[in-house]
C-alpha cells in the first residue's frame, strides 16, 4: 500500500526553492525602491538648481550663491523640501552655487547623499 504524502526530501527541496525565490524577489524589490528614491532625489536636485537659475535670471544677476530659504521666500520652491533618500528635511540654509561659464549661468546644488 502506497502512502499519499510527501517525503521529507520533497518538503526540504520545496522549502529551499521557496526561500531562494523569496530572497531573489526581496532583493529585486529593494533595488527598485532604492532606484526610485535616487531618481526622486535627482529630480529634486534639478528642481532646486532650476529655481536658483530662474531667481538669478529674473531677480538678481549679480550673485554667486543663493540659499534654499531665499528660493522658498520668493515662491520658487515649496516649503517642504524632504530628502527622498533619508526622509529628512533639507537644510534651508544650504546654498546653491552660481557660476558663469561662456556667458551662461550654471547653478549647482550639492545634494546630500548623491554623487
Amino acid at each position: 500500500m502506497k502512502d499519499k504524502g510527501f517525503t521529507l526530501i520533497e518538503l526540504i527541496v520545496t522549502i529551499t526553492l521557496l526561500a531562494i525565490i523569496s530572497v531573489t524577489v526581496g532583493v529585486s524589490v529593494s533595488n527598485i525602491l532604492y532606484n526610485q528614491k535616487e531618481k526622486d532625489a535627482k529630480t529634486l536636485k534639478n528642481k532646486i538648481e532650476n529655481a536658483a537659475c530662474v531667481y538669478v535670471e529674473t531677480i538678481d544677476e549679480n550673485i554667486s550663491e543663493v540659499t534654499l530659504k531665499l528660493l522658498i521666500t520668493e515662491g520658487l520652491l515649496d516649503e517642504d523640501l524632504t530628502d527622498p533618500l533619508t526622509k529628512e528635511s533639507l537644510d534651508i540654509n544650504s546654498k546653491v552655487k552660481i557660476d558663469i561659464v561662456d556667458n551662461e549661468k550654471i547653478c549647482t546644488y550639492d545634494f546630500p547623499g548623491l554623487n
